[in-house]
């Protein structure tokens, strides 16, 4: 399902490649991301899919014993974690696109309306076709909407937030999973202490820091899209 999911976005990253409406500022920037987030979470979830077979301890441990130092050691969920954000991040993205999109179909249609009724009163039908706008070249105007430019910082304020959290549960919840060398497992039913060991902790160390650089990137460019629109709307306009 992931696979096809991934390939699903590759007709939308197509599209909106050829679409040079660009209604506004960094539409088609935040469309890359999500090609290269959905990328990057199918590859990374790879050395992850495989973990409980990459978990064994050492010793005479009997199956239940094992299965019960893996659910202790790994009790929140990864994978599953890093697939709720990218649908976040997803949601937060087609929101403010469907509303801008709302609004910009609004706009066109009033714009459309005034050369229709001017050269229905003069009766001709050609002069209508050639008058109307087309949509491509609606651009939102910030300066005059005051209710689309704080949507506009609401979207980036929301993603840098959710990407923050992100960010402290990969690096205070995920990378410690794989940072130890060895786990002391002791559980009430199974007495120990086990040693027990996760093969290829560099790769999935490499994934989680993978996910940290992007969400470095996203908080970056959402911050930088969020002084950028208050300086020139707001400031400047």
């Amino acid at each position: 399902m992931a696979a096809a999911a991934v390939a699903g976005l590759i007709p939308v990253l197509h599209s909106v490649a050829g679409d040079k409406s660009g209604y506004y500022f960094g539409r088609q920037l935040w469309f890359g991301f999500i090609a290269v987030y959905g990328v990057v979470v199918y590859v990374v979830r790879m050395p992850w899919s495989s973990i409980h077979e990459d978990f064994w301890c050492h010793g005479n441990i009997t199956y239940p014993c094992l299965i019960e130092c893996f659910e202790k050691s790994f009790s929140s969920p990864v994978v599953g974690i890093w697939y709720f954000f990218f649908f976040i991040f997803l949601a937060l993205f087609f929101l403010m696109e469907f509303f801008m999109a709302q609004i910009r179909h609004k706009q066109v249609k009033v714009k459309s309306v005034a050369p229709v009724a001017g050269e229905v009163e003069e009766g001709s039908m050609v002069g209508i076709q050639e008058h109307v706008p087309s949509p491509k070249k609606s651009i939102l105007n910030f300066h005059q909407e005051k209710i689309l430019l704080l949507l506009y910082l609401l979207y980036f304020l929301l993603q840098v937030g959710t990407q923050c959290v992100l960010l402290f549960l990969l690096m205070n919840q995920h990378l410690p999973l794989v940072s130890q060398t060895i786990i002391h497992c002791r559980t009430e039913s199974c007495h120990g202490p086990h040693l027990c060991l996760i093969r290829g902790t560099m790769e999935k160390r490499m994934s989680i820091y993978t996910l940290i650089t992007l969400s470095f990137m996203i908080i970056l460019f959402c911050s930088g899209f969020f002084m950028y629109s208050i300086h020139h709307y707001l400031l400047k306009g």
